[in-house]
């Protein structure tokens, strides 16, 4: 039996490429699919393009457009309207590799407890692709949890699959604008089976605009974001042992997006966070560089 996927887009204000990422969809040999855009408030052509589309593929592509409220909440959105078991939230910006729909298919059906599949994608920046495999996942919920905090397992929306039943115990956060996805795949990690495929299913597009690196939003999330994985998010009480090693982890990479953002006066105060934290790792050269870098300006 088939398992059917929903491809959810989130659109906001990206109508010069909204139309390659839909496209990349309908153009799957896979059959049970439908493609949800979401548009949250675009200000520019968005809204335009999407109704041309629709009335083209109306039997696979539907256009929902709402008032601005986030992208966790387009997510949320996309959850209560998706007729298909499986979920992929693909950015508009993106793109789905051809026979992507089939290997996430093969994948649930080679491992039918699997609740998240992971597959694959290509990073490009510009014309230049590079082709990253998924890292290896295992059985123990406990070491996946761990690798995904730690940054020895990734995963991007867009290259992954995630089950209906999922969202019966976690949704994304609207409060958070950045790194929303965070919170929900720790969740998903620590307590549900995950399967992987080393096929692409997306083409992930890097450009400097992109949230990702946007230092005030993930400033404005800061160090609350150990919360939002720890406190109330249905972790086993197990989880909590990762906690301090991924306070740490998340100063580092604060103060690495704040030093290459020239935000010197950040880097100072997490700099002084890290040190009281941990004395030691603060005291690599690699870090008291960037303080002193920070200091001279």
């Amino acid at each position: 039996m088939s398992a059917g996927f929903s491809v959810v887009i989130p659109a906001y204000n990206y109508g010069h490429c909204i139309e390659r990422a839909v496209q990349s969809v309908l153009s799957q040999s896979y059959s049970d699919f439908e493609v949800l855009v979401i548009n949250d408030g675009s200000t520019d052509n968005t809204d335009e393009i999407m109704r041309a589309l629709e009335n083209q593929h109306s039997d696979v592509l539907r256009y929902i457009p709402q008032v601005n409220q986030g992208l966790s909440a387009v997510r949320n959105r996309g959850i209560e309207e998706a007729r298909f078991p499986w979920l992929i939230f693909l950015d508009a910006d993106d793109e789905m590799c051809s026979e992507a729909l089939s290997a996430l298919e093969k994948c649930a059906q080679e491992s039918p407890q699997a609740r998240l599949l992971i597959g694959g994608h290509y990073s490009c920046s510009g014309d230049a692709c590079e082709k990253i495999r998924p890292r290896p996942i295992t059985a123990d919920c406990k070491k996946n949890f761990a690798a995904f905090l730690g940054k020895k397992l990734t995963i991007s929306n867009g290259a992954c699959a995630m089950h209906q039943q999922l969202f019966a115990t976690v949704r994304y956060d609207p409060n958070l604008r950045h790194t929303e996805d965070l919170p929900v795949f720790a969740h998903v990690l620590a307590n549900y089976p995950v399967a992987e495929t080393p096929e692409p299913i997306a083409k992930i597009h890097k450009h400097a605009d992109s949230m990702r690196h946007d230092v005030r939003a993930a400033l404005t999330v800061g160090m609350s974001l150990e919360e939002r994985i720890f406190d109330n998010n249905g972790l086993p009480e197990w989880a909590q042992k990762e906690r301090k090693s991924y306070r740490v982890r998340r100063l580092l990479s604060l103060l690495k997006i704040c030093d290459r953002a020239k935000s010197y006066s950040d880097v100072r105060d997490l700099y002084r966070q890290l040190f009281r934290e941990a004395p030691l790792t603060a005291l690599q050269p690699r870090y008291l560089r960037r303080l002193l870098k920070s200091l001279m300006k």
